[in-house]
């Protein structure tokens, strides 16, 4: 099931779009943070802010059907 999730995930962050997707994995998976973001990408801090909100709105709504997995393995990541 966790894998699962995990291609599920993958595909919805994939179809988010192009800028969005690209600042929303800067953030995520580089860990860079929004001023880091907007610096390399020539924006500023509320459009990348901004945009981090839009690809979690799509991700929500793209995988509401996950959200009591998300929340089991939350729970078991901590145990």
């Amino acid at each position: 099931m966790a894998s699962e999730l995990s291609e599920r995930l993958q595909a919805a962050i994939e179809r988010l779009p192009d800028q969005c997707r690209l600042i929303f994995t800067m953030n995520r998976f580089e860990e860079l943070k929004y001023q880091e973001i907007a610096d390399r990408l020539g924006l500023s801090v509320k459009t990348v802010e901004n945009q981090i909100g839009k690809a979690l709105r799509i991700l929500r709504v793209e995988l509401a059907e996950y959200l009591p997995l998300f929340i089991l393995l939350g729970i078991h990541a901590y145990d």
